[in-house]
């Protein structure tokens, strides 16, 4: 009876050790391609996962954002016309997002407008001296140039923040974006 207790402890000691240790090869394995496994796992489910017009608020709300599923997944489930309601959904969840992204942009580009019209006016102050074979205007030219950015420059570029956080605003709602193609190659990559 000892000597079959005995053998069963060393059978599975030697078992344990012999899957521990393939386990180990294995996860060495993995993680000298962790990358490669991670972007072919992402491309595998990402047809499933791709945005549907009437359930997506379903499944794309971040945990603090998906409490508000408890209340309103119900009559996403329910209605009729789930389209409407599950972009409502969409924009109450994601609002609060929209805003702080728009404002530290928004912070930023007020923030980096001193620096640029800095760095430009002596940029085109220097301009007056090089001569460029590309660029051929005489030095009068490029003087009246650089007395015109001098009084015109911070209008502009002003104008031009306006016309990125407009840009701004459109990219971060637009609701209607191309699908692409996507295929799933069963066979592993092999080197």
């Amino acid at each position: 009876m000892l000597f079959i207790l005995l053998f069963l402890v060393a059978n599975l000691g030697l078992i344990t050790s012999i899957f521990t240790s393939t386990i180990m090869v294995l996860y060495d394995e993995f993680y000298k391609h962790k990358s490669v496994f991670t972007m072919i796992e992402t491309l595998r489910v990402r047809p499933i996962m791709q945005a549907d017009k009437e359930y997506s608020a379903l499944i794309s709300l971040p945990p603090p954002l998906n409490g508000l599923l408890l209340f309103l997944a119900p009559f996403l489930m329910t209605t009729k016309s789930p389209e409407f309601l599950n972009k409502a959904i969409l924009w109450i969840a994601y609002l609060p997002l929209l805003v702080l992204t728009f404002t530290v942009f928004t912070f930023y580009n007020f923030a980096l407008l001193p620096v640029t019209y800095v760095k430009m006016f002596f940029h085109k102050m220097i301009m007056i001296f090089v001569y460029s074979k590309s660029y051929r205007v005489s030095r009068a030219d490029k003087f009246m140039l650089w007395i015109l950015f001098a009084a015109i420059g911070p209008f502009r570029l002003l104008s031009n923040v306006f016309v990125d956080l407009y840009a701004f605003l459109q990219h971060c709602t637009l609701q209607e974006l191309p699908k692409t193609r996507v295929q799933i190659r069963e066979k592993p990559l092999a080197k």
